[in-house]
């Protein structure tokens, strides 16, 4: 009797052993599919990551360039911009302290637009006329005389030819630098998509939409948020004028005369 009671015993206890082992087995087998599954998800990212960092294309800014915004939203000044294939839209501006007399002034551009064709990898370069001094700068962009290229790594020179960018009526015409783009693009027919900018052409010619003339004398109105400068108005417009770039003070000095 006890024999027999002990063989069932063991019975019992290898099945249980064996079920315990298989049960095991199985979890076992699931944890590595999950954890093999995941190695495969992360490797998939960073391969894409990889693949998508290899083919963006890349343009590098001289210290002189201020990069304002690309593809009308305003960015943050960077010496080299990553970008995915197509064409890009470009505003910025030349800035640069330059011998004035014994001293050295900073000259600071108008902004300017222009709109560059990238395709997978290309990697260029943006170079611009150089300067003797504030004088010859000045000069230059006033006379639209200054020659901007970019430059591959095999050294070819594709000219550009940025036009300034016309800022938004009033005082400060650039404070609101997306704004002046935005009404840029209506102008001249040009839309942008979520990666690249689209012109609207007919029969190969841009189309342009006619503008009225800006007149300075037009009252500027406001929304009801201005009324919180009622009470500092002078200090605000100082404050201003002392952030505003050489153009923007001459647009505001201009646009003040005008009012008299």
């Amino acid at each position: 009797m006890s024999s027999g009671w002990t063989r069932r015993s063991d019975d019992v206890g290898m099945v249980a052993r064996w079920s315990s082992h298989h049960r095991f087995m199985n979890t076992s087998t699931s944890l590595k599919e999950v954890i093999l599954k995941r190695i495969v998800f992360i490797l998939g990212v960073l391969a894409g990551s990889f693949s998508c960092a290899a083919l963006a294309a890349e343009l590098t800014l001289p210290r002189s360039v201020e990069l304002l915004a690309l593809d009308g939203q305003k960015v943050a000044h960077t010496a080299v911009v990553k970008l995915p294939e197509g064409q890009h839209q470009f505003v910025f501006r030349y800035e640069e302290s330059l011998r004035f007399g014994s001293h050295k002034k900073k000259y600071q551009s108008t902004p300017l637009i222009v709109s560059i064709p990238f395709s997978e990898s290309t990697q260029m370069v943006l170079h611009h006329s150089r300067f003797r001094d504030y004088s010859a700068a000045a000069s230059a962009f006033e006379n639209g005389t200054v020659e901007w290229q970019v430059v591959d790594p095999q050294g070819e020179l594709t000219d550009l030819h940025p036009v300034e960018l016309p800022g938004n009526p009033g005082f400060l015409p650039y404070q609101n630098i997306e704004a002046a783009i935005g009404r840029y693009n209506r102008q001249h027919g040009i839309s942008m998509s979520s990666d690249r900018m689209v012109m609207r052409t007919v029969q190969g010619q841009m189309t342009t939409k006619p503008q009225p003339p800006i007149n300075s004398r037009q009252a500027v109105t406001h929304d009801a948020s201005d009324t919180q400068y009622a009470g500092d108005f002078v200090p605000q417009i100082q404050a201003w004028y002392l952030q505003a770039t050489d153009a923007e003070r001459k647009a505001l000095l201009k646009w003040m005369i005008e009012q008299q």
